[in-house]
């Protein structure tokens, strides 16, 4: 082989190599760029989960809150209905005595 022909198939090797390193650079930075947006939209995507999450929990802890509230409230209604009737009962009770000292006080 002549030295003209072994230097261009040196060039030629050095060209190829340059070109595949070339290529392999090109190729690591999409698949850098494609990692990258990947991570961005599973970021988001957690996000996302993480705000549901927390909306749906305020909601049913609201809920839970109002139930109990609406649960006290039926329970004092109830207990003021019954102290109610009780306590109009006594008074009854309560003017017919007085009704029956009175009277007697006034017969004597």
């Amino acid at each position: 082989m002549a030295r003209d022909e072994i230097l261009s198939k040196i060039k030629s090797a050095e060209a190829e190599a340059r070109a595949a390193v070339q290529q392999a650079l090109e190729e690591k930075e999409k698949k850098i760029a494609a990692a990258t947006t990947e991570a961005m939209n599973l970021v988001k995507s957690a996000e996302i989960d993480a705000q549901d999450y927390y909306d749906k929990s305020v909601a049913k802890a609201e809920s839970d809150v109002k139930a109990k509230k609406q649960s006290i409230i039926q329970s004092g209604d109830k207990n003021v209905a019954s102290m109610s009737g009780s306590a109009s009962a006594k008074l009854d009770k309560a003017v017919e005595y007085l009704l029956k000292e009175f009277m007697g006080s006034l017969h004597a």
